[in-house]
């Protein structure tokens, strides 16, 4: 296990990992599957910031804009990175990572960042499945192809400056969680009794 820096100069031995990717990428459902592999804590920040604004992800974007939303979800980030006091699994937003000061934010903790990888028709298929069984969770980037593609293609240098890329295609979430296990070398804790 690694030993990073963090800020005010105490060091951790906390593993964590981050998983990136568009929406509908499979974050929260990876991130679940990661934390019953490894017996981690599992942090899904989208849902970090309904819980502590008490409002839903669209809703603050529909009241307040993007620039306060991306404002909110840094310091559940910021937040959630000081707190961690057991190995931890982040599923971030969509946007997260492509912001340039959440990036160092997770580099500095030395959180693991992991892209999950798909088509991008298949990421728009999920998003209208997705809507079509729950409308109280609207993606609504998801009614309009061409403005979907193209954040897909702004984010994509982003997402692919992640420690670790993997593809998801034809993987069940469990298939995903053991492949960045392996990949990043993470062991359950062993357990003592």
């Amino acid at each position: 296990m690694r030993t990073t820096s963090q800020p005010g100069g105490r060091a951790s031995s906390l593993p964590i990992v981050a998983l990136t990717g568009f929406m509908a990428a499979g974050k929260t459902t990876v991130g679940r599957a990661l934390g019953f592999l490894l017996h981690w804590r599992v942090v899904d920040l989208d849902c970090e910031i309904e819980y502590r604004s008490h409002q839903r992800i669209h809703e603050i974007f529909a009241a307040y804009g993007e620039p306060r939303f991306r404002q909110i979800e840094a310091d559940a980030l910021h937040s959630v990175l000081e707190r961690a006091s057991a190995p931890t699994v982040i599923a971030l937003g969509g946007g997260t990572f492509i912001q340039p000061e959440n990036a160092k934010l997770l580099r500095r903790h030395g959180a693991r960042v992991v892209f999950l990888e798909l088509a991008i028709e298949e990421l728009l298929q999920r998003c209208l499945t997705a809507a079509d069984r729950s409308p109280q969770n609207p993606r609504p980037l998801a009614d309009d192809a061409e403005a979907f593609f193209a954040l897909y293609a702004q984010r994509l240098p982003s997402y692919r400056t992640a420690e670790l890329i993997v593809n998801t295609a034809g993987k069940t979430a469990e298939q995903v969680a053991r492949e960045i296990a392996s990949a990043l070398d993470l062991v359950a804790p062993e357990f003592c009794g």
